[in-house]
């Protein structure tokens, strides 16, 4: 599990770094944003999530290169509220007390755990 979880860690990193070089900076703000809990909880709509955090992740330290995982958060958070995304919001508001992650849960804290690994590897 551990071992899935590191190389997952490294395709979305590296998918990151590789977006930075090849992509015009994108609109932070995406007319097309769907909340979390819109995906389907299958593997194609986990998937389908996974794109469009990374996709936004990238434009957001795109917009705000010298951002922290914590600043990360709070933005993605806003997003949420934006965008009226109640499940999603009440959920991480549960912090820790949630028995049963959802799989776009589980895609965010991949993500976080790798912006977490490359921030603190670069300081």
């Amino acid at each position: 599990m551990k071992r899935n979880i590191f190389f997952i860690s490294i395709v979305i990193i590296l998918f990151v770094v590789s977006y930075f070089y090849r992509s015009p900076a994108p609109k932070l703000a995406s007319t097309n944003f769907k909340c979390p809990e819109n995906y389907s909880e299958d593997d194609i709509g986990t998937e389908e999530y996974k794109d469009a955090l990374i996709k936004w992740t990238s434009a957001f330290f795109e917009t705000h290169p010298k951002a922290t995982s914590s600043d990360w958060s709070m933005a993605k958070y806003q997003l949420w509220v934006d965008n009226n995304c109640t499940v999603a919001i009440e959920r991480s508001k549960l912090s820790g007390k949630v028995s049963g992650l959802k799989k776009w849960e589980l895609v965010d804290y991949e993500v976080q755990n790798s912006l977490d690994k490359t921030i603190n590897s670069t300081n």
